[in-house]
């Protein structure tokens, strides 16, 4: 299978366990592996036939900038089932989530949750 890959989209949100968190804007980021058949996009060289990636940061933006949440596992959930219900090509994803300069009182050089679904398990049938 191939992969459209998006790495690194940075973006800010206001979302975390503590109230503080959730009432200012804190920087993340966003990673992307988007696993999809592209062959018929190589022969046609059509948009159509393939995810067209501002769209799936746009998804990914539209996540991060909306409701707020606790979870950095939420948030890569949210994206993970936006992109299947926007894309019908899309068949398996891998987003991470990165929350960047949280303070948890430890020395630490990044946090992140990595989830990979599958189109099945938000899309029946």
């Amino acid at each position: 299978m191939d992969e459209i890959f998006i790495e690194g989209l940075q973006l800010q949100g206001k979302h975390g366990c503590f109230a503080a968190e959730r009432d200012e804007w804190r920087d993340f980021e966003v990673s992307m592996r988007l696993f999809l058949d592209t062959s018929r996009a190589a022969k046609t060289d059509s948009l159509e036939d393939t995810i067209d990636y501002p769209k799936a940061m746009a998804i990914a933006e539209g996540v991060l900038e909306g409701e707020s949440v606790r979870l950095i596992e939420k948030l890569a959930d949210i994206i993970a089932e936006r992109l299947f219900v926007r894309f019908e090509l899309l068949r398996e994803a891998e987003i991470e989530v990165v929350k960047k300069n949280v303070d948890v009182g430890y020395r630490f050089s990044r946090i992140s949750v990595k989830i990979h679904r599958r189109r099945e398990d938000y899309i029946k049938g």
